[in-house]
């Protein structure tokens, strides 16, 4: 016999003291298996009390019954029922005992259930944490808790029910195992069959999964949308009707609803992966110049000449040497001065890493945009084929002077502004697959720090370099083809890059510290 069963047996049968019953109330708080053997006793007993009733017995218990309730009416219950136990009707003693352990069991279970572990952190990449609790890999979220960051990536294992890419900034509060409230961030979850109707809420209404994959977002100022990406959902925005969406729909939640276009690439739909293999290299120092060449220092990428060629065309200079993060930069003055290489860069949708040092000039001007790093063939027939990092020029794609990265007719734009005279350090990262688009396979880090995106557009990249006319440019827009000797002076950077890497690999945050603290590649 377990050592509390006595004290849990005389405490029904109404024969426990009120100390008897504390200590058993404070021991099964901190022992799950007394909890269970407690409720398993009551329940057993209470049954085997029903059961055993007879007729007249059974009677009296339901006269008893009305009677309390008629006390209840008059504001003397308590005192009706204390009469009845100290008369020694045992039985409805045992019931109300019952009654209290059951409720005492409920309260437990209910708190149980409220701090039990609803999610597990699966990755954290580039997280910049405010002021709530920091997770690791492999810590539990709990309902209540909230997962609030300011930048980066979290991926998060739904127990059984699905899985989630959350971005920052964002907070995201775990109601219950099948329930989240999203206060801000944008979140996208594939749910597994388990997790079928699971429930999103959000400040501008709700969102309930009918076996999908599904992304929702949330602004500063609450501003609320839903993206299906697969499956359906059925979408709740205040104020109006409920809304089934299926696949490439979208749903603003604003005036009671507006059906909007799906803009799949506003989401990280998934974690980038690891580099697992050995990492190839070209890394132009942009130190030394000699006869209008700058070296190239190459490890592991195909044979041939690589080294920049300082050009200019008419009467105008070529890129000059200017103070660097790391020795000397290159100064580009905007009027068609650019570096070329004969390395044709990485292609196709092969994953890749460029990395630099950039300073851009606080009176920069929107004609002296686009062009930092760029290669591929631009034929406007093929948008996809070209690669380029630039400093964005055209208000319709994004804000003014922040980072962008893409092809022709696709691009991502970041929300710094890189205009204010001072090196930035910025790492393209694209992680391939079968089919990579700009707007959901490419991550910015500028200075070592996830760049938020403010504005992104589809476009499956397949870069184009075995036909391309030229390779690896430095300052010149890579759709600029216009003949030497023109005095269009248009698209071709204006200031400062130094330490020029690319790499034939997704290379991973701390990799990209490395670089920006030491200057060191990968191994």
């Amino acid at each position: 016999m377990n050592a509390h069963d006595d004290t849990i047996s005389r405490m029904i049968e109404g024969d426990a003291t009120p100390e008897e019953i504390a200590r058993l109330h404070e021991a099964a708080k901190a022992d799950p298996a007394l909890r269970a053997r407690l409720s398993e006793l009551t329940a057993l007993h209470g049954l085997l009390g029903v059961a055993m009733e007879d007729e007249f017995s059974r009677e009296r218990r339901l006269q008893g019954i009305l009677k309390a309730v008629k006390a209840a009416e008059q504001e003397d219950f308590v005192d009706a029922v204390k009469g009845k136990v100290r008369r020694g009707r045992r039985f409805q003693y045992r019931l109300a005992a019952a009654a209290a352990v059951a409720l005492c069991l409920t309260g437990w279970m209910f708190l149980a259930g409220k701090h039990r572990a609803v999610a597990t952190v699966a990755r954290v990449e580039t997280v910049t944490w405010g002021q709530g609790v920091e997770f690791d890999a492999g810590s539990h979220l709990k309902s209540g808790q909230h997962l609030s960051f300011e930048s980066g990536l979290v991926e998060l294992q739904v127990g059984k029910r699905g899985k989630m890419v959350v971005e920052g900034p964002a907070d995201l509060e775990f109601a219950a195992a099948d329930k989240s409230i999203l206060h801000r961030g944008r979140v996208v979850m594939r749910v597994t069959p388990a997790g079928h109707g699971y429930r999103m809420e959000t400040p501008g209404g709700a969102v309930v999964d009918l076996g999908t994959e599904f992304a929702v977002s949330v602004g500063d100022k609450g501003d609320t949308e839903t993206h299906v990406l697969e499956g359906e959902v059925e979408a709740f925005p205040n104020g109006g009707g409920k809304v089934k969406l299926t696949r490439d729909k979208a749903l603003r939640f604003a005036n009671g609803g507006e059906s909007i276009p799906a803009d799949l690439g506003e989401f990280y739909t998934a974690m980038p992966p690891t580099h697992a293999k050995t990492v190839n290299q070209v890394h132009w120092p942009l130190d030394t110049i000699a006869n209008a060449t700058t070296p190239a220092v190459s490890d592991g990428m195909l044979p041939g000449p690589k080294e920049f060629r300082l050009l200019s065309r008419g009467t105008f200079p070529p890129p000059y040497a200017s103070e660097g993060v790391y020795g000397h930069a290159l100064r580009f003055d905007g009027n068609q001065a650019y570096a070329e290489s004969d390395f044709r860069g990485i292609g196709g949708a092969a994953p890749r890493t460029v990395s630099f040092w950039v300073k851009v000039p606080k009176d920069f001007q929107t004609e002296e945009g686009f062009a930092i790093v760029s290669w591929g063939n631009f034929v406007s027939e093929h948008p996809g084929g070209v690669w380029q990092i630039a400093v964005n020029p055209l208000p319709v794609d994004g804000p003014i002077g922040r980072i962008r990265v893409g092809t022709h007719q696709g691009q991502i734009v970041g929300s710094t502004d890189l205009r204010d005279d001072q090196w930035h350090h910025v790492a393209a990262v694209l992680y391939g697959g079968s089919q990579p688009n700009v707007g959901t396979h490419v991550m910015i880090y500028l200075d070592g720090k996830l760049e938020p995106i403010s504005r992104r557009a589809l476009r499956e990249i397949s870069t184009e370099i075995e036909n391309a006319p030229h390779g690896v440019w430095l300052g010149r827009d890579i759709t600029n083809n216009t003949k030497p000797g023109s005095t269009d002076k248009r698209r071709f950077f204006r200031g400062d890059i130094d330490e020029v890497y690319i790499f034939d690999a997704a290379l991973s945050h701390s990799d990209v510290l490395k670089l920006r603290d030491e200057n060191q590649a990968p191994q």
